[in-house]
C-alpha cells in the first residue's frame, strides 16, 4: 500500500519525516521553501491544489498533516465515490489526533488511523456510524469476504437497518469467516424473511430475487475465465462473448476473479482490454503447462496447427483456477473461445 505524507509548515514536515521512517511505501511532500533533502521527499513547486490534482488517484493513502479545512477544500473536487476514492487521513502538526476523513472502510482509512494514531502516541478520531457502535458495516464486510457491492445505495440502506441494531439476514454460497453482530443471522428458508429488516444475498448468481425490500448483493470473485481467440480479435468482441458466456449460466460478470489466456495470446490487445473492461487481473498460462493436460479437452486440429496446442480456453481456465470446476465448456463465438470456471473457496 502506498502513503503520501503532504505537510505545508516546517513542524508538519518535521512529523512527516518520523512517519516515514515506520512507513517504507510513504513519501513526503514538503514546502519547496523548506531545505530538507533525502529519498522520497518532494517539494512542493506550486500550490497545494496542483499536487492533489496531480496525486489524488496516485497513492492508497493521503495523509495530510495540517488543518482538516484545509484538506476539505482540497480535495473536494476530486471526490467520486467509496469505491474509487483513496483513503485520506488528517493529523494536527503535533500528532496530538489522527482523523479518518475519507473512506474509512472500503479505502481503510480507519485501519490507517489506528495504526498511525498507536506508531506516534495520537487520539485516533474515527466517526463512522458502524465503527463507534461497534457494528459491521456493508462496505466492511465486503471488503473482509473480498466481494464486490452492486448496488452502494442498497448497502448504505441496509447498513443503516444494522447500524440501528435491526435484524438482517444472510443468504450466502460461500464461507463466512468472521464474527457477525447479534443482529445478523444467516438464514435459509423463505420463511424466514418475515423476521428481518433487511437482507445480504452473497452469490455470483446474475439473476437474483429480490426478497426482501431493501436487498444488497455482494459478488464473491470465484469465476475464472479461459479466453482463446484468432489473432486481431477486438475487444469489443470478446466482452460480448464473455457476457453472452455468462449469461448462459446466470453468473455475474461482477463475481469474475480474473481472465485466463495462453502466453502465445498474451501480446492480443483485445484479450488484454478485456480484462481491462472487467477490472480484473490477466493470468498468462504457459503452453507447456496447457500441453500436459490439453487432453482432457476436446482437441481442436487447426489451433494445435497454429499455436502447438489444441485447448486454449478450458485448460487455462482450469490451470490458473484454486482447484475449480468447469461450468461452461468451451463455448465458439467467431474466432473467440470462452471457458468458465468456479472455485469452491474464494
Amino acid at each position: 500500500m502506498s502513503k503520501a505524507i503532504i505537510t505545508l509548515t516546517r513542524g508538519a514536515a518535521e512529523l512527516g519525516l518520523k512517519l516515514m521512517k515506520e512507513y517504507r511505501d510513504a513519501v513526503l511532500y514538503i514546502n519547496k521553501k523548506f531545505d530538507i533533502k533525502g529519498d522520497n521527499i518532494h517539494k512542493i513547486e506550486n500550490d497545494i491544489k496542483d499536487l492533489i490534482s496531480n496525486i489524488f488517484n496516485k497513492y492508497d493513502c493521503l495523509i495530510f498533516i495540517m488543518a482538516t479545512g484545509i484538506v476539505v477544500r482540497t480535495i473536494a473536487p476530486h471526490l467520486r465515490d467509496k469505491m474509487r476514492d483513496p483513503a485520506v487521513v488528517v493529523l494536527d502538526e503535533k500528532g496530538r489526533h489522527v482523523i479518518s476523513l475519507l473512506s474509512g472502510h472500503l479505502g481503510r482509512a480507519n485501519e490507517y488511523t489506528l495504526d498511525i494514531a498507536e506508531r506516534i502516541n495520537g487520539n485516533p478520531v474515527i466517526t463512522t456510524a458502524s465503527d463507534v457502535n461497534n457494528t459491521l458495516a456493508i462496505d466492511t464486510m465486503a471488503m473482509k469476504l473480498n466481494c464486490r457491492i452492486e448496488d452502494l445505495k442498497k448497502a448504505t440502506k441496509v447498513t443503516a437497518h444494522i447500524v440501528n441494531g435491526e435484524k438482517v439476514g444472510i443468504i450466502s454460497e460461500i464461507q463466512l469467516n468472521m464474527d457477525l453482530p447479534d443482529n445478523l443471522v444467516i438464514i435459509g428458508i423463505k420463511e424466514e424473511l418475515k423476521y428481518v429488516k433487511g437482507l445480504i444475498y452473497i452469490t455470483n448468481k446474475d439473476s437474483v430475487e429480490n426478497m426482501a425490500e431493501d436487498t444488497v448483493v455482494l459478488r464473491p470473485p470465484n469465476l475464472v475465465v479461459g479466453i482463446g481467440c484468432r489473432k486481431g480479435k477486438r475487444k469489443e468482441e470478446i466482452v460480448r462473448a464473455v457476457k453472452e458466456s455468462l449469461k448462459q449460466i446466470n453468473r455475474s460478470p461482477l463475481s469474475i476473479k480474473h481472465i485466463a489466456t495462453i502466453d502465445v495470446k498474451k501480446d492480443e490487445n483485445g484479450i488484454k482490454e478485456t480484462a481491462d473492461y472487467f477490472k480484473v487481473p490477466l493470468v498468462i498460462i504457459d503452453s507447456k503447462e496447457v500441453k500436459k493436460i490439453e487432453n482432457n479437452f476436446q482437441i481442436s486440429s487447426f489451433v494445435k496447427k497454429s499455436i502447438g496446442v489444441g485447448a486454449v480456453s478450458e485448460p487455462v481456465a482450469v490451470l490458473s483456477s484454486n482447484g475449480g470446476k468447469l461450468v461452461l465448456n468451451k463455448t465458439k463465438y467467431d474466432g473467440i473461445t470462452v471457458a468458465v470456471v468456479e472455485e469452491g473457496e474464494v
